[in-house]
């Protein structure tokens, strides 16, 4: 597989230390041979991760063509901040998208702010949009054409879904589509790079209930002659 296609300096990329352990990082350089990246954790806090050189994990990150794992080995690490240079191993698998239902114009509040430092993870500042569908993946927003991000661009998110609070995770732009759903908006499509599994079935929970509450009003509607 050619890695080079996709990892790039500045994706956003996901570090599976452990199982269930997951750190968000971007990428600062890859070698001319594409064998070694250097990366960076994209968090104020902690300072330092427990992980050491010749530790070996798996690198996910989520691009318009799928989601990608890649085994790699720690070659160097520095703390505070946590940096990493980190050798790619072979066995690099693209894995399909998990398959959720998804609902078109749910009932739930969101709202995003691009990730570009650790400020932005602080920041209360958040830009609320019109959600056009969302399932336990990922969603898309309705955004003006000038708010249009690069694929791969992180993004901090926020849901309210009814009755289960505010949801908070990281997300990754896959892509925008200009003129959708309608001229002079584009959709913004966000795949959930780092969510937590409890909040991942609270949002589905929430659209299989929605589904139902739909499908209930259909019914009770008359009929016309």
């Amino acid at each position: 597989m050619q890695t080079h296609k996709v990892l790039k300096p500045g994706l956003f990329i996901t570090i599976e230390i452990r199982p269930g352990q997951n750190w968000p990082f971007t990428i600062g350089s890859t070698s001319d041979d594409f064998k070694t990246i250097t990366c960076e954790l994209l968090m104020e806090q902690p300072r330092s991760i427990e992980i050491e050189s010749g530790e070996e994990f798996l690198i996910v990150c989520a691009t318009e063509g799928g989601i990608y794992k890649f085994p790699a080995r720690v070659v160097e690490i520095e703390q505070d901040p946590v940096q990493l240079k980190l050798s790619l191993l072979k066995g690099t698998v693209r894995v399909q998208r998990r398959e959720f239902f998804r609902l078109s114009r749910p009932l739930v509040r969101a709202r995003y702010r691009p990730v570009n430092g650790p400020d932005d993870i602080l920041s209360a500042d958040l830009i609320e949009a019109p959600v056009k569908d969302l399932s336990g993946n990922g969603m898309s927003f309705i955004i003006d054409k000038s708010a249009e991000l690069p694929s791969g661009s992180p993004l901090r998110t926020e849901i309210e879904v009814a009755n289960g609070g505010t949801i908070s995770l990281v997300g990754q732009v896959v892509r925008c589509i200009p003129d959708e759903p309608i001229l002079g908006k584009s959709l913004l499509c966000v795949h959930f790079a780092l969510i937590d599994e409890l909040d991942r079935d609270r949002i589905v929970g929430h659209l299989f209930k929605e589904q139902i509450d739909r499908a209930g009003k259909r019914r009770r509607s008359p009929r016309r002659n």
